[in-house]
């Protein structure tokens, strides 16, 4: 059973009264953790997940997005529920006894799904409920991120490996007059890195799983408050004992969380914030985790850049990675680095001027992290030949969304050194810029766009050379940015040069957002001659219509009927793939 216990910060106060009408002001004398300035509310994700969820690895990467933006402001809990989370086997059981609870109070409407804050969100939540749709979260963190918190808090916890016994120690302090009737503080412990399967993950029963809510000190809706006082620092400590399996895994407290949570009596978070377990001999091994989103189709600079999530809880110095890169092996090594436990940092792997080729295969995988011997699993893709565009000058139409502060370009060349570059650009309305250059013969040059709030943009940009040739084009920017490289090639170069960079597949819509009930007119851009099926998916994958077309005809989508949300176009046909998405309100 958890123990739990309240007291006041016993305090040399300063009262002064000002009249009958005026509040007594209360001045801590000692000190504390919370800090007792106004400060900003941290943002709280609720994801709703299973590791039968073949869409769930795509709000994973929106939830790591937002932590990666954010930083400590961000806390996430991942809830494993529903019959997409029974394990089959020996699979992970991830889990726990209060998951179905808060699922069905934010309204049970899928996966992924999830809550910030538990606010309902004004043309993003449905009607009474305050759920998300995963492509919709961080839409609804920016419009949260900038609220002054009625509540700070600060949470330090300590486990006891022989006892198993956890306790943890939250305060809190209203910085502030505060006038709601009812608050309550939920206490939740996470765990983080637990290997397992996962559908769509393509690791095997090698995906690490993150933030996975494994237990509460406190009632599943939090304990009640006593009524706040202003500028005072309050304390509120629990013990749980942690069993020796959560399911049927063994827990790792060296990847514990410990997450506080304030509420008021409409259940809307009105602050959060989170702290690692500390123990006697705290330890887990170098370890670290890479991806590789910024390395596109058209890539070309000679350093590669790699997302390293440090999974060791010393601080990550360094890393060497394995990689083949065609017909060559390389070894680089990164020496410089502090990447606190729990981060993600993209670093630059010098690899230096490799040839290209019309498919340029790649396998990349960890060496040594900390200078300690550490392989991951492999990452295989590959990359192709920069685009040919024709002598004179190139134009480069770039368009923003909305949020234009958080798009910027450059123009840099093989090395990576910058040669042009825009952005940002103002927010509130669509911006547009032209960039016109001439490119010397030979030489590589790498358009690169990256999108600051990493929640990627329904904008793009269109490459057009001298004599009018499209040479490279997007109606839509990822998370991750954009980066295409093209070369005028000498009057030397091989011959294959010169259809390496073929248009790709893409859909075009006539407009987006679209109102529900309206028609959009959808086209099929670099789809060869022939019948593509188009697809229609909402947010949870469920599939809405489909139908074949030509590729030469335009799709005309009646959204009448169709509920405030995002969904997926997808398009195929004679090898062909596209998809985009499109937000109805």
């Amino acid at each position: 059973m958890n123990m739990k216990k309240f007291r006041l910060h016993h305090f040399a106060w300063s009262l002064i009264l000002i009249s009958c009408c005026t509040p007594l002001s209360i001045v801590a004398q000692e000190k504390s953790g919370v800090v007792q300035t106004p400060q900003l509310r941290n943002i709280l994700l609720e994801e709703f997940t299973g590791l039968h969820c073949s869409y769930c690895p795509s709000g994973h990467a929106n939830a790591q997005a937002l932590h990666n933006v954010l930083g400590h402001r961000m806390q996430t809990i991942a809830v494993h529920v529903g019959s997409l989370a029974v394990p089959s086997g020996d699979e992970v059981d991830l889990r726990s006894a209060y998951g179905e609870d808060w699922y069905q109070r934010q309204g049970g409407t899928g996966m992924p799904t999830g809550a910030v804050n538990r606010h309902h969100f004004e043309g993003l939540s449905p009607e009474n409920s305050y759920g998300l749709s995963w492509g919709s979260w961080q839409e609804a963190a920016r419009r949260a991120m900038n609220d002054t918190a009625q509540v700070n808090l600060f949470v330090e916890s300590v486990y006891d490996t022989t006892s198993r016994q956890l306790s943890a120690r939250v305060e809190l302090y209203y910085p502030t007059m505060v006038s709601d009737s009812l608050y309550t503080l939920t206490v939740a412990l996470t765990e983080n890195y637990i290997r397992g399967n996962q559908t769509g993950g393509n690791a095997g029963d090698q995906y690490l799983h993150k933030h996975v809510l494994r237990d509460l000190f406190t009632d599943v809706w939090g304990d009640t408050l006593k009524k706040p006082l202003v500028k005072t620092v309050i304390e509120k400590t629990y013990t749980l004992e942690v069993p020796a399996q959560y399911n049927n895994r063994v827990p790792n407290p060296a990847h514990f969380e410990v997450i506080a949570f304030v509420s008021n009596s409409e259940g809307e978070i009105l602050n959060s914030t989170s702290g690692k377990v500390q123990y006697e001999g705290r330890y887990a091994s170098p370890a670290a985790e890479i991806s590789v989103p910024g390395l596109t189709k058209y890539y070309s600079r000679t350093a590669i850049p790699v997302q390293v999530e440090n999974l060791g809880t010393d601080t990550l110095r360094s890393i060497q990675l394995n990689v083949s890169w065609g017909d060559t092996v390389y070894q680089p090594e990164v020496a410089d680095l502090s990447i606190p436990y729990g981060e993600t940092q993209e670093v630059y792997f010098p690899l230096g001027e490799y040839p290209f080729s019309q498919v340029l295969k790649y396998r990349i995988n960890t060496l040594s992290v900390n200078g300690y011997p550490y392989e991951t699993r492999a990452i295989n893709d590959y990359i192709s030949k920069p685009c040919e565009v024709s002598e004179g000058s190139v134009k480069i139409t770039l368009t923003t969304d909305t949020y234009g502060s958080d798009v910027t370009w450059t123009l840099r060349n093989r090395a990576g050194e910058v040669l042009l570059s825009g952005g940002p650009y103002a927010d509130g309305e669509v911006q547009e810029e032209t960039i016109e250059w001439t490119p010397e013969t030979g030489v590589v040059y790498s358009f690169e766009i990256e999108d600051a709030f990493l929640d990627g943009f329904l904008g793009g940009y269109t490459i057009i050379d001298a004599e009018g040739n499209t040479v490279a084009s997007s109606s839509s920017i990822g998370q991750y940015g954009d980066k295409v490289s093209f070369v005028v090639p000498d009057a030397t170069a091989n011959e294959e040069m010169v259809d390496a960079c073929q248009e790709e597949a893409s859909i075009w819509l006539e407009k987006n957002p679209v109102t529900a009930g309206e028609e959009v007119s959808v086209r099929f851009i670099g789809f060869v001659p022939g019948n593509i099926v188009v697809e229609l998916f909402n947010l949870n994958g469920n599939l809405v219509q489909r139908d074949l077309i030509s590729s030469q005809s335009l799709w005309r989508l009646n959204t009448s009927g169709m509920a405030s949300g995002f969904y997926f176009i997808k398009a195929t046909h004679g090898g062909s793939f596209a998809a985009t998405k499109l937000l109805v309100r």
